[in-house]
Formats: structure tokens, C-alpha cells, sequence
């Protein structure tokens, strides 16, 4: 039986003018971005390639499912609405419901107590190097896609929230969170 590994990423947040506030995106796991993670397996450096999600899109991209703390007993907060692959990673957009559940997670994403992404995922095509001090994902089947306060990876996170509104940030606010955007993709 293959493990199952989670792994957590983090950001900062922006608003949308587009949408009615229940739509969380961002990278959901970057791509080329080796980070030191510590599990099952001990620790190691470890990388996912482009591609590494591709099967997992085509096959069931739309019933991946949205949750909080990788609480699977628990009620999802949601599903994947897209998700796609490209030079940053592993892009993903995520519809919440308008349960008490999601309610709450929106109001801790929008207040930047979690601001995090972490996926559940089982690797499918890997490779270690020979003294197991780093591992490459070629192919994983992702599981799910869970919002958490504390990230593995720290370049890919919750982007942001699309709103009907922008009446909660001022206009120095936004002007400084799309600056931040700017610089950390190079827009």
C-alpha cells in the first residue's frame, strides 16, 4: 500500500472584485521549489515537477475536495471549481459552501489566520537519490486540498478570496497586497 503525505503551503491574501466571496484560489503546490520536509520517511529535500498532477486533474480534478486541517470525518468545506498546472505550480480554485463550517474557515482566510494551502497526496512516480536526502515527484494522485495555518511550502498559498465587494480593504491595503503579488510572480 502506497503512504499517503500531506503537505502544507502558505501566502498572502487578495481580494477579488469578481465573485460572491465563497471562491478561495492560489498555488496550491509550487513547482521547482525544493523545501526540507520531515515525515514517515524522515527528513529529506523535496520537489514536484509540472506534470506531477496531470492524471489527477484529467481524471477527477472537479471532485477533489476542499478541506480544513485534513479533517476527512469531518464535512468538506468545498471542492475544486479548477484546477490546472503551469509555470508557478499547481493552480487551484476552490468553491466553499455556504455551511457554518465554510462560513468560518472564509472569515479566518479572510482575516490571515489561515492563509495556508496543504494537499493530501499518494506518490505514484518518484525518485529518491541513492542516500534518500532528496525526493522528486513526477506523478502523485492528489487526494485533497486542505486550508492550514502552518505551511510546508511557503511559495505557494492562498492567493486570495473573490468578492462581490472591495469595501474591506482601503486603498493603501490593496495597493500594498497586489504589490506583494507583483513581486513574488513577477507581474
Amino acid at each position: 500500500m502506497r503512504n499517503t503525505y500531506t503537505r502544507a503551503l502558505s501566502s498572502d491574501l487578495e481580494i477579488r472584485s469578481t465573485g460572491d466571496g465563497r471562491t478561495v484560489h492560489g498555488i496550491v503546490v509550487p513547482y521547482d521549489s525544493p523545501t526540507i520536509i520531515r515525515d514517515v520517511d524522515g527528513e529529506y529535500e523535496e520537489t514536484f515537477k509540472r506534470g506531477a498532477f496531470a492524471r489527477s486533474i484529467a481524471e477527477r480534478g472537479d471532485r477533489i475536495k476542499f478541506l480544513s486541517q485534513h479533517q476527512r470525518a469531518n464535512n468538506p468545506l468545498g471542492r475544486a471549481v479548477l484546477l490546472r498546472e503551469d509555470e508557478n505550480g499547481l493552480y487551484g480554485e476552490f468553491r466553499v459552501s455556504a455551511t457554518q463550517a465554510g462560513d468560518e474557515a472564509l472569515e479566518l482566510i479572510k482575516d490571515g489566520a489561515l492563509d495556508s494551502f496543504s494537499i493530501g497526496f499518494q506518490a505514484i512516480r518518484e525518485q529518491w537519490t541513492r542516500n534518500r536526502s532528496e525526493r522528486t515527484h513526477y506523478e502523485s494522485k492528489l487526494l485533497e486540498v486542505s486550508v492550514v495555518s502552518f505551511p510546508a511550502y511557503e511559495q505557494a498559498h492562498i492567493a486570495g478570496v473573490r468578492a462581490a465587494q472591495l469595501s474591506q480593504l482601503d486603498s493603501a491595503q490593496l495597493a500594498a497586497r497586489l504589490g506583494l503579488l507583483k513581486a513574488t510572480y513577477g507581474l
